[in-house]
């Protein structure tokens, strides 16, 4: 009988955790997580072939917000049991979206510092915990965009789709990876579909934030995008309280003019890739008007401005052509296309007199050994009828021409 007890001690005791152990996971438990790591570490001095340890070091490194430790500390786990890992990250139910999105907060990291590789493998691991979620193949998607790799991009995208068919980021991020690789037909319908479930998004943000307003403020909205880009809290701080009847400010809207903004960008994006797509297929027509759609959600953005110039010039709208390209200057004022494009307008318009300020003071002050510039410099005085000017500018032009 004593021989029975005796064994049954043993046991008991070969089966308890180390004191390091228990002392993590209390320390967990209270969410003093830098006392956890601390015993943690201690443990694999004397443990070092311990996967949980590695495992609920994963779980302080969570605590403590440093995602790529997080994702070290459960690599390591895997290399001494990856099965054992695994099963005990699965086993805690109620912690794997906090699991899952660590992963995923180490991968967009690693994506930013272009260590693609790392990025793949923390995206594997969200994969293991939820494998139906559309953002970690979207991010995927871009990874393997950014490596080149078209094909398995437009995969990845697939799959996301194939989850959640109405998700305009997966539409667009397809759209975009066919109209990379020129396939302009094709990318038609992506992008088309983008807009048709942004716009569903965008009326839907739009009630939210314009909830004490009788009705849509398209200039407010405009006001309030510029401020959240430019990151003018007090501003928009101001905005919220006075101009949306927000008592409680920013603090009480940031999530959804977050969202509202992603979602005026992306319609702006669709719009503009969808422009730019009938812009390579010749739909000069079609290409103008998704370029102005663009434009109505986003009127800051250089290149829909820059293209909707020049296609008003192609069609011989050179006044509205003038507009565009103004605008373009106001944003940047070196802006050497935008400058050069005013000139070209005004010289169609035989406003020569404006087209050689333009080209003189603007111009060649950017780039003084343009070419271009003093050739059309040449026509212009000649239509002026200062011939002695023409000249001038047709020997530099030539002199340039010659050194080339």
């Amino acid at each position: 009988m004593k021989k029975l007890i005796l064994l049954a001690l043993v046991v008991l005791f070969i089966g308890c955790s180390p004191a390091a152990k228990n002392s993590a996971r209390i320390y967990i438990d209270q969410r003093e997580y830098d006392k956890a790591k601390e015993q943690i570490l201690i443990g694999l001095q004397e443990t070092p072939d311990d996967y949980e340890l590695y495992c609920l070091l994963m779980k302080a490194e969570i605590g403590l917000g440093d995602w790529n430790r997080v994702s070290k500390a459960f690599q390591d786990g895997i290399k001494v049991d990856s099965v054992k890992a695994v099963n005990w990250m699965l086993k805690d139910k109620n912690n794997i979206p906090i699991f899952k999105q660590a992963f995923y907060n180490a991968a967009v990291g690693l994506m930013g510092d272009e260590e693609y590789d790392g990025a793949l493998k923390n995206l594997k691991f969200c994969k293991i915990l939820e494998p139906e979620d559309v953002n970690v193949y979207i991010l995927e998607g871009g990874i393997y965009d950014k490596l080149g790799n078209k094909e398995l991009a437009s995969q990845v995208y697939d799959k996301a789709l194939s989850i959640d068919p109405e998700n305009p980021d997966a539409y667009f991020l397809i759209g975009k990876a066919l109209f990379d690789k020129k396939s302009y037909d094709s990318c038609l319908v992506r992008f088309n579909g983008a807009i048709k479930y942004y716009e569903i998004n965008y009326k839907r943000i739009t009630k939210v934030i314009f909830q004490n307003l009788p009705e849509f403020d398209k200039d407010l909205a405009q006001k309030i995008i510029k401020l959240w880009h430019g990151k003018k809290k007090d501003e928009l701080d101001e905005l919220v309280k006075v101009k949306l009847g927000i008592d409680a400010g920013l603090n009480a809207m940031r999530g959804n003019i977050s969202k509202f903004y992603k979602t005026t960008d992306g319609l702006s994006q669709s719009y503009y890739r969808l422009g730019m797509a009938h812009y390579n297929l010749n739909n000069d027509n079609l290409a103008l008007v998704n370029l102005f759609k663009s434009l109505e959600f986003m009127p800051d953005d250089s290149d829909a401005l820059f293209y909707a110039g020049e296609l008003l010039i192609k069609t011989e709208k050179y006044q509205e052509a003038i507009n565009y390209f103004e605008k373009l200057t106001q944003l940047k004022d070196d802006d050497f296309y935008a400058w050069f494009y005013i000139a070209v307008c005004w010289t169609q318009l035989k406003e020569y007199k404006k087209a050689a300020g333009i080209y003189e003071d603007k111009v060649l002050a950017i780039d003084p050994k343009n070419i271009d510039a003093m050739t059309n410099l040449a026509y212009i005085y000649r239509e002026m009828g200062n011939n002695k000017k023409s000249f001038e500018y047709l020997m530099k032009a030539d002199k340039l021409q010659k050194e080339q």
